[in-house]
């Protein structure tokens, strides 16, 4: 019984195997069954129609579709999607038709056009080739959908940094004359975007025009030609975000927040409004100021030397400026890499807030070696000696940035960067100082006009940096209706790479004053001394033989007596120089005091004393806005009963000096008569000058080194009789344009005396090659 009953289960158990694998052979054959009875259950034949270019072969053998195979609706989809990305064909549809052994299937193809050039249109404010450089779409390709959007952005974005926002891009093919398909771009430009109107919601502490004058998003005003106000710009407005929440953040706001600005457009899509929204929150003070963790001296000493102090406005900008502060402390002891954090707790019911520094210093580092690179001339020596750090030293960040600025005002190098990489220990690091030299030389051979001086010939070799030593010299020669001149010059800042200065100079001039000419020749040698961080004291010797010849008839006999002569003179020159750059100066001082003596114990002809002292200032105000000023004074006096020769005396008036009068017109008068009886002014020279010097320098178009200037001009020489007087100044103001062209500077001004007499001119133009300042 027993066994039955297992035999009989067995056999039910089978069975319903049997079935379900005769079920399941069943549903998979059914629906190819289905398919053959369709239209045939193999494929009999594979074609492709609507080629041109493309052969068929490259579509046959990416497709998995092959005579003989039995039909499947699924990779024939597939199908499709690869030739689709062969990114040769923009259409693909596939057809059906019965065969007597199966089915033929035809892939009917839609080949892509081939781009055979790309033609621009319509763009007046951006010029082609700009707009090619962001293209990219290939040619003589098929045209590629996503090169073609990524094309059509970069377009968008290139104007939208010239603030055209609202720009037009459409696009069309065009046949050409050799059966080609030319690409044609069609660029719809409108006017800039402007801001209309700037508007506040939510603030209560400041007005909105306070706001404003915090952002530099602005609706137009009268001077936008010059400032640029009323463009609208994405990426200030985020800027202008950030300025509004750190001026409230300046002023105990702590808690402020001001949302990304709305911006709406006038249907005329012609101008921008622009809306800010401000939470302003309470104001807080400031509660207790400590310091924790690694304290360099004690934490009260450290704490009083903060701006920040307790009971004040909370105020971030102190905050900033005290880790500013701090940081340098640590980091002029060695710590180049701490990290000092303000925690700042508040306490809600009082409305205070902590400030907790907390310093972590980290390693004492050492400056484990320099490396130098990017000099090509200039030799590392000349490099290293202007370094206020050396190898071995511990790390300094003050002296490091004295580095980089005493290598920047030489004047040898466009970029100047410093990197500190980890050295091979964790408490040593790399400074690694790459250098991007300039054109430290010329060579130069030219002819121009000037007003001054009509027709000019010149020729010059000059060079900043000779054989990469850090040398300065000079070879020239200028041929003009007024001045001849003959010049060499040799300087070596570093004599024997020591601190000492050498110079040598040797000329030959003849020049045309008023009343009389000028000719000389003679030559110079100084040695001097730096000291201190910025200054150097030299002492020369020059030797100089002049002689003053064709006087103007009627000149007086006691300046013909000693016309000519040998000066041979002392001069001592003390010299501070903080300019940032001694060829390119934007910002700095240059002062200079030089004492002469000449007589006859140095075996000269002329016995004199003078002294000259000079001070030119730069200060950079805005945006290539600049402030500069430069100032002179001067005194002479004989040491013995003779006339001060006119040569050695002071004459001012002209394109260096005083702009709105014509050269050497400016001084001491006296009244002479001519052979045939007329009366004339004899111009004599002074021997006190003072000379100021007062501009205003702004771009025009800084690529092509064009700016435009605004000038004031004060004044005069006085004699030996007349005392120095402010009522005396000759004055006078102007305007010009400066180009920095490949033959040299280039200076354009035009001066309008102010107290002008009435034998000068009113107005006095200048035309000149070579540098004010």
């Amino acid at each position: 019984m027993l066994i039955g009953s297992r035999l009989r289960c067995f056999a039910k158990g089978t069975w319903y195997l049997l079935f379900t694998l005769l079920f399941l052979t069943f549903s998979l054959l059914f629906p190819t069954f289905l398919w053959a009875q369709e239209g045939g259950r193999f494929v009999q034949d594979v074609r492709v129609e609507g080629l041109t270019r493309v052969p068929a072969s490259t579509i046959l053998s990416n497709i998995k579709t092959k005579r003989g195979l039995i039909i499947n609706r699924e990779t024939i989809n597939q199908d499709i999607r690869r030739i689709f990305q062969l990114g040769q064909f923009q259409d693909v549809q596939v057809d059906e038709v019965s065969g007597p052994h199966g089915l033929v299937i035809t892939f009917i193809v839609s080949e892509k056009v081939i781009i055979s050039a790309i033609a621009i249109e319509g763009n007046k404010k951006i010029k082609d080739s700009a707009i090619r450089e962001v293209i990219t779409l290939p040619l003589h390709q098929p045209l590629n959908e996503k090169k073609l959007a990524e094309s059509l952005e970069a377009i968008r974005e290139l104007y939208a940094k010239k603030n055209f926002y609202l720009v037009d891009i459409d696009y069309r093919l065009r046949s050409t004359p050799d059966g080609g398909n030319e690409f044609v771009l069609h660029i719809g430009e409108r006017s800039a975007a402007l801001v209309r109107y700037v508007q506040f919601v939510g603030n209560t502490v400041f007005t909105d025009e306070e706001l404003r004058g915090i952002i530099r998003t602005r609706k137009k005003g009268p001077f936008a030609f010059v400032t640029g106000t009323g463009k609208y710009k994405e990426e200030e407005l985020k800027q202008d975000t950030l300025r509004l929440t750190f001026h409230y953040l300046k002023h105990g706001y702590l808690k402020v927040e001001v949302d990304p600005p709305q911006i709406s457009l006038t249907k005329d899509r012609r101008y921008f409004f622009v809306t800010f929204h401000v939470r302003e929150g309470d104001r807080y003070r400031i509660g207790k100021v400590t310091m924790e963790g690694d304290i360099l001296t004690t934490k009260e000493e450290l704490v009083a030397d903060l701006l920040t102090k307790t009971g004040q406005i909370y105020n971030r900008e102190f905050i900033e400026k005290d880790l500013q502060a701090l940081t340098k402390k640590y980091a002029n002891q060695g710590y180049a890499f701490v990290n000092i954090q303000p925690v700042t707790p508040t306490d809600e019911v009082n409305k205070t807030a902590d400030i907790n520094f907390q310093v972590f210093k980290g390693n004492r580092i050492v400056i484990e070696r320099i490396d130098i690179s990017g000099n090509t001339t200039t030799r590392d020596k000349v490099i290293r000696r202007e370094l206020q750090v050396k190898e071995g030293d511990i790390y300094n960040e003050t002296k490091i940035e004295e580095s980089r600025n005493r290598l920047m005002a030489l004047g040898f190098f466009k970029e100047v960067n410093f990197a500190t990489p980890r050295g091979s220990r964790d408490d040593t690091l790399k400074l690694n100082i790459t250098v991007e030299e300039r054109p430290t030389g010329s060579f130069s051979v030219g002819a121009g006009f000037s007003t001054a001086e009509n027709f000019i010939l010149s020729g010059s070799i000059q060079k900043q940096n000779f054989f990469g030593k850090g040398w300065n010299g000079e070879v020239s020669a200028e041929f003009s209706s007024r001045r001849q001149q003959f010049l060499f010059s040799l300087t070596d800042p570093y004599f024997f790479d020591t601190e000492w200065i050498l110079g040598i100079s040797a000329y030959r001039t003849i020049f045309r004053f008023t009343d009389f000419d000028r000719e000389s020749f003679g030559g110079g040698l100084s040695i001097g001394h730096r000291f201190f961080d910025y200054a150097s004291v030299s002492l020369g010797y020059e030797a100089e033989q002049v002689d003053a010849v064709d006087f103007a008839d009627g000149t007086p006999v006691r300046f013909t007596q000693n016309a000519s002569g040998l000066t041979s003179l002392l001069n001592l020159t003390l010299n501070r120089d903080t300019r940032d750059n001694r060829i390119y100066a934007n910002k700095g001082m240059l002062n200079s005091v030089k004492l002469e003596i000449s007589g006859d114990k140095l075996g000269g002809d002329n016995d004199f004393f003078r002294v000259t002292g000079r001070t030119q200032y730069y200060k950079p105000i805005w945006k290539g806005f600049a402030f500069k000023t430069y100032a002179r004074a001067g005194y002479i006096k004989s040491l013995n009963n003779d006339v001060i020769p006119l040569y050695e005396r002071f004459f001012l008036g002209g394109a260096n000096s005083l702009r709105g009068f014509l050269p050497q017109v400016v001084g001491p008068r006296e009244r002479i008569t001519r052979s045939n009886g007329t009366q004339a002014d004899f111009i004599f020279g002074g021997d006190k000058m003072v000379i100021l010097n007062f501009e205003l320098e702004y771009p025009i178009y800084e690529p092509a080194g064009l700016k435009a200037v605004t000038f004031f001009d004060a004044g005069n020489t006085f004699g030996e009789n007349e005392q120095f007087a402010l009522d005396r100044l000759r004055m006078d103001y102007g305007f010009g344009v400066r180009w920095i062209s490949p033959m040299g500077p280039l200076r354009f001004e035009w001066g309008f005396p102010i107290n002008r007499k009435a034998d000068e001119d009113k107005t006095v133009f200048n035309f000149t090659i070579g540098t004010f300042f």
